[in-house]
């Protein structure tokens, strides 16, 4: 249950990266599409604007039509470029000035282009004009519509009786600028197409849709000013959502921060959160997380600003337990009076599972006796007291096996992936994938479910190939009809552990994947690609030393699902291997976690009768 990882990589290296790692670090793939097409991007978009100017001088109407049309893509590209998007708006050439540029340009052009008669012409410029005013004016009411929206947002928290703001559409809460600047060149193309085309009927008719898109969002956001000026404002209507949180009393925490693809984390604990017999809560730090959120009876928080979040007191919490190690967990450890518990989203042989930052919490909690050899073997200076043996209460709906495959058997390739460390071996995808997907759909009677790690390619160019094409000759097989029913499994609608149910054999990694897998008693097959023979390997990964190990070629895997569908020799090692690594069948996994949760609950009250709170000050 210790296996800190972050989420998505950013796209600089992260500072705390081994140097031969950070020397070779390549970004998440946007970052690295960035990069490539960066200065070209950055080049059409000034050589747009130039163009837009050179022809509205030049009355060159049909060449405007053109180039306004192409502005359109260009701009969205810059949208979706963080280092052009910021160098343009530092030369004050954001998207605002981009705007007014094109519809200045598209007035001049009005004016000087005799499509139309005099008295049209005048009245089409202030209708192009009009579309800026309007759009500003959205703009301009948006700033305190949105300033007044919490920052605290709730799942499972009874908010009635509250005068909470009304909030606008999602829309209009992201690249809201950006968004209004599609909607103004539907109208100057539309003017670009009447001038043409010598039509003011066309001219106007087109425009005007914009204009009343336009009006209709202006009024919308006018009326959501009025409604919310009757409301609590931010700093108030956190004081109330807190004062709601008060009277549910929790004093269990379960706390992730994380970006999106994260959310797997947090979410494998849901379960064991909700069945807990002690009022708690879940907080998470980013709200593009909360939609991500699975399905859970807990009261939730998400609390983005670290401001917000220290001063929303919860003075009864005694316990939180942490789901990573991340930036965000200082503002929660540096709260006295409480159990800090590093509960991790994994249990594995990764050097990640016994990382010394470990030392900042009160208490580590691991699966079983392999989690504690982990700390011991480090030797980071963890003391054995500090170190609790807790199972995995979330794996209670796991099939167990029932006896050998036979017939058709579902393998399971659900590799990690490539980490911070820079071995090579860390993950399978990028030198044994294909070769073992391959080898997989060339066998008959067998069914190939590949499930890729949500943070596979982040790090490296190679395994982000590596991860299309096995996805891609998954996927070929399956639209080929060549065998049963291969798929690539991806998204939240089948989790991990609904694989495991639906498989008879895992491929895996060194992760806790296999840790977790063990409780179905199943087989399962790691690549070695350490260099090192089969016994060191199996010494060095414990939990390999129930697996059937494979070459790096992966030429072995016919014979190896043969042997499991024959006599499957390493059942009875699955057995003594499930409980080192997670414990024993009796008292169940989530008795011991809610005993664990209760006695640090317990060791908290007895160190610090009155929890002593922060202030602001304190920062």
């Amino acid at each position: 249950m210790t296996e800190p990882t972050s989420g998505a990589a950013p796209a600089p290296a992260p500072a705390d990266l081994p140097p031969q790692v950070a020397a070779g670090y390549v970004g998440s793939p946007a970052a690295r599409n960035e990069r490539a097409w960066s200065p070209l991007l950055g080049i059409a978009a000034l050589l747009v604007y130039g163009l837009l100017g050179l022809t509205a001088a030049m009355s060159w109407s049909i060449a405007f039509l053109v180039v306004v049309v192409v502005s359109q893509p260009v701009d969205t590209l810059v949208t979706t470029d963080g280092y052009v998007r910021a160098v343009l708006a530092r030369g004050q050439f954001g998207i605002a000035t981009r705007s007014m540029a094109r519809e200045f340009a598209t007035a001049v052009l009005v004016l000087s282009e005799p499509w139309a008669p005099l008295t049209h012409r005048r009245v089409a410029a202030i209708c192009v004009l009009s579309i800026a005013a309007l759009r500003l004016v959205s703009l301009l009411v948006l700033v305190p519509v949105r300033r007044r929206i919490t920052t605290v947002m709730t799942r499972n928290i009874d908010l009635s009786g509250l005068r909470v703001p009304p909030h606008p559409h999602r829309l209009l809460l992201a690249t809201a600028t950006e968004r209004a600047h599609l909607v103004s060149s539907v109208g100057l193309v539309g003017a670009a197409i009447g001038m043409v085309t010598r039509s003011p009927a066309v001219f106007f008719t087109l425009v005007g849709v914009a204009l009343a898109f336009e009006l209709a969002v202006a009024v919308y956001l006018v009326a959501l000013f009025i409604r919310g000026s009757r409301g609590l404002n931010g700093d108030k209507l956190r004081v109330a959502i807190q004062a709601r949180v008060a009277t549910l009393r929790p004093t269990v925490m379960l706390y992730h921060s994380g970006d999106p693809e994260s959310m797997y984390q947090v979410n494998m604990w849901l379960s064991t959160v909700d069945a807990l017999p002690h009022s708690a809560v879940i907080v998470l730090r980013e709200n593009n997380t909360l939609p991500l959120l699975g399905k859970t009876s807990t009261p939730v928080l998400c609390i983005q600003q670290p401001v917000d979040f220290m001063m929303f007191a919860l003075p009864d919490i005694r316990v939180a337990m942490y789901t990573a190690n991340v930036g965000k967990t200082i503002h929660m450890l540096r709260e006295p009076g409480v159990r800090h518990v590093f509960i991790g989203h994994g249990d594995s042989d990764k050097s990640a599972s016994s990382n010394p930052f470990s030392k900042a919490y009160s208490e580590i909690w691991v699966a079983g006796e392999a989690g504690r050899d982990r700390y011991r073997r480090a030797n980071i200076g963890i003391h054995e007291d500090e170190i609790i043996d807790v199972g995995r209460p979330q794996l209670s709906n796991i099939v167990k096996a029932t006896g050998r495959p036979s017939g058709e058997i579902t393998v399971l390739y659900a590799p990690t992936w490539e980490g911070w460390t820079n071995d090579p071996a860390h993950t399978s995808v990028v030198q044994a994938g294909l070769p073992l997907v391959q080898r997989l759909l060339s066998l008959p009677d067998v069914r190939l479910m590949y499930k890729p790690h949500p943070l596979t390619g982040t790090v490296t160019t190679a395994a982000a190939n590596a991860d299309r094409r096995i996805r891609e000759a998954v996927e070929r097989a399956a639209v080929g009809g060549r065998g049963p029913r291969h798929e690539v499994v991806v998204g939240p609608q089948r989790g991990l552990y609904d694989c495991f149910n639906e498989c008879d054999v895992l491929v895996a990694d060194v992760s806790s994947v296999l840790s977790d897998f063990i409780e179905s008693r199943k087989p399962y097959v790691v690549p070695n690609l350490s260099g090192l023979d089969d016994e060191e390997f199996r010494t060095t990964f414990p939990s390999t030393s129930a697996a059937y190990l494979l070459d790096p070629g992966a030429e072995r895997i016919g014979s190896i699902l043969e042997q499991i569908r024959a006599d499957d020799p390493l059942a009875d090692a699955r057995d003594e291997l499930k409980y080192y690594l997670l414990g024993p069948d009796e008292p169940d996994a989530l008795t011991r976690f809610t005993a664990a949760v209760t006695t640090a609950a317990e060791r908290a009250v007895a160190l610090w009768p009155e929890r002593p709170m922060l202030s602001m000050t304190d920062v």
